[in-house]
């Protein structure tokens, strides 16, 4: 008697995923936030088109309670380039009924990122730095992954 493999429902050819990780070790943290610009088939956004207040899809989908925003309303976000020291930031988000504005974060973390590139002299130009997202590391603590162009 030969085995036959079970078909595949054509119903469940596509299913979507959640827009965070699931890891039970982790306990709820591995969020991913991603900067997409609205109308862009891939994620990531320039540092310039960030302080330019370009315009993200989805800007709205995340509440202060997902981001783990504190009672100051501030995250910590964590930036790291290979070579150099890191840095803890603490970035305010700004929101509206109880959701994050993404736009304004995304603003508030390029500036970040101009700062950490001038304090540590690192040598490349910021329309050549694209921020892809964040990345939770525990409740309100964020590390951008960053990569150049």
């Amino acid at each position: 008697m030969a085995l036959t493999r079970p078909r595949r429902s054509s119903s469940l050819s596509y299913t979507s995923s959640p827009g965070y990780i699931v890891d039970p070790l982790r306990r709820g943290f591995g969020r991913i936030l991603k900067f997409k610009r609205k109308g862009a088939f891939r994620a990531g956004i320039t540092v310039g088109e960030a302080q330019a207040n370009v315009r993200l899809s989805d800007s709205d989908s995340f509440s202060m309670q997902d981001l783990g925003v504190d009672v100051r309303g501030k995250i910590y976000v964590n930036l790291r380039w290979p070579g150099y020291s890191p840095l803890n930031y603490e970035i305010p988000v700004d929101g509206y009924g109880g959701y994050a504005d993404l736009q304004s974060l995304a603003r508030r973390v390029g500036r970040a990122v101009s700062h950490y590139l001038q304090a540590n002299v690192i040598p490349i130009r910021w329309d050549r730095i694209e921020m892809q997202h964040l990345e939770e590391l525990s409740i309100g603590m964020w590390h951008l992954k960053m990569s150049a162009q």
